[in-house]
């Protein structure tokens, strides 16, 4: 007689993807419907209180420092009480800082706090590091795929959000009315976020829907065999991590994908408006952008688990190198059309695969730990990309000399990502 627990459990009850439909809401709004959001809010801001782009970027690179250095706290949080109380308590921040945005702001330090400092805070609690750990212990053999899934919840709202608070703003009077609404839709998602369970073994379930041992399993791993992609049988540590050289290229390659995207989401409006494009044109080429990057994240996910993650990191990368240089030069309205979301299909297939390829190498009981290290040294290089923008454009007159430094690191980590290997523990 088969024992009941080393069959797979039925498909319908599977909590993992329930799980993940959740966290797709979430991320939705409170990176979507924020983080999105603000790219069109920022300048409307900037045209109300007056503020210099130098001095108002200073709490976007704040915020990204307060966050990089939060992080590694965020992760003992995480590894304390699970991503689910985590993110309830990061979202309940979110809400009380985006409230206080839209109500009490009108000097620069209202907004070098909140924005660089509690908003942070509270996307570190309820962001992309929680969701990403808890789709981590929730799925093995379709990580990517559910990564995928989840991850499109922000870009999915991120399209909209430009357009739709760029008409509020015009129609309601003021950026204020953007922040509201933010903070009424984050809302939604904190009483949504009371259905996330942090791992499968809270609710007596195993990841994938598999127990060990089962037959489906052994049956999946015959068929597909050498097909399927590096899973490591390691178990690291942090220390043994640092002496692969692996980490280090997805490092570089982490960065300089970043700071490329950071250009184009903090100023990206800024230098299209500032070229001559309208806010709506602005808006809309940001929207397309979003647009690609959330239309590619569950078809890449499905490839990802299919396909070495490498050769698809490399791939987007060449075509984030080619959207980049075209938003740069912008030549056209309709070329701008194509740029744009080339652009976002880069970044959208970046974002499932390098957290796919740092489990699959390093695996999930270590990849907290890894974001928690590494985070701190992103952000302080990452945090540089806004307030130089704003400071090179302040004294330059364009953007030009940021996006060709850019394109130059750019290219750096398309070499990085030729050697994304799987690593190797030493004796």
């Amino acid at each position: 007689m088969t024992d009941q627990m080393q069959t797979p459990l039925p498909e319908t009850s599977f909590y993992g993807w329930k799980n993940a439909w959740v966290l797709f809401f979430i991320y939705m709004v409170s990176t979507g419907l924020v983080f999105y959001a603000f790219t069109v809010i920022f300048p409307v801001m900037l045209q109300s209180t007056g503020w210099n782009r130098g001095d108002a970027s200073i709490a976007i690179s704040v915020g990204m420092l307060a966050g990089g250095f939060l992080i590694p706290v965020a992760v003992v949080i995480l590894n304390k009480i699970g991503s689910r109380k985590s993110i309830i308590i990061g979202l309940a921040i979110l809400v009380i800082g985006l409230v206080l945005l839209a109500t009490v702001t009108s000097r620069l330090w209202h907004w070098i706090v909140l924005w660089g400092i509690l908003i942070p805070m509270a996307q570190c609690l309820c962001g992309l590091l929680p969701i990403q750990v808890n789709i981590m212990f929730w799925f093995n053999r379709k990580r990517a795929m559910a990564l995928g899934l989840v991850m499109t919840g922000a870009p999915l709202g991120g399209v909209f959000a430009p357009p739709v608070y760029t008409w509020l703003m015009t129609v309601m009077g003021g950026w204020r009315m953007g922040w509201a609404l933010s903070a009424l839709v984050v809302l939604l998602g904190l009483i949504l976020s009371f259905w996330v369970k942090s791992k499968p073994q809270d609710v007596g379930q195993f990841p994938d829907g598999i127990s060990p041992g089962s037959a489906l399993l052994n049956e999946e791993s015959g068929k597909t065999g050498s097909a399927r992609t590096f899973r490591t049988q390691t178990i690291w540590t942090i220390r043994y991590v640092f002496k692969t050289p692996t980490i280090w290229f997805i490092t570089g390659v982490n960065i300089t994908q970043m700071m490329a995207l950071l250009l184009v989401t903090n100023h990206g409006v800024l230098h299209l408006t500032d070229l001559g494009y309208s806010n709506m044109h602005a808006a809309l080429i940001l929207s397309l952008i979003i647009l690609g990057s959330g239309s590619v994240r569950i078809p890449m996910g499905w490839v990802g688990d299919r396909i070495e993650p490498r050769w698809l990191i490399l791939s987007a990368l060449v075509l984030m190198l080619i959207g980049f240089i075209g938003i740069w030069k912008a030549p056209s309205l309709a070329l701008l059309m194509v740029f744009g979301p080339i652009f976002g299909i880069a970044y959208g297939t970046l974002i499932v695969m390098m957290p796919t390829i740092t489990g699959n190498y390093y695996g999930h009981e270590i990849f907290a730990s890894i974001n928690g290290f590494f985070a701190p040294l992103l952000t302080i290089i990452g945090a540089i990309v806004p307030t130089a923008a704003g400071y090179a454009v302040d004294k330059f007159g364009s953007y030009n000399e940021i996006f060709i430094t850019l394109t130059a690191l750019l290219v750096g980590g398309l070499i990085c990502s030729g050697f994304l290997s799987p690593p190797k523990k030493s004796a």
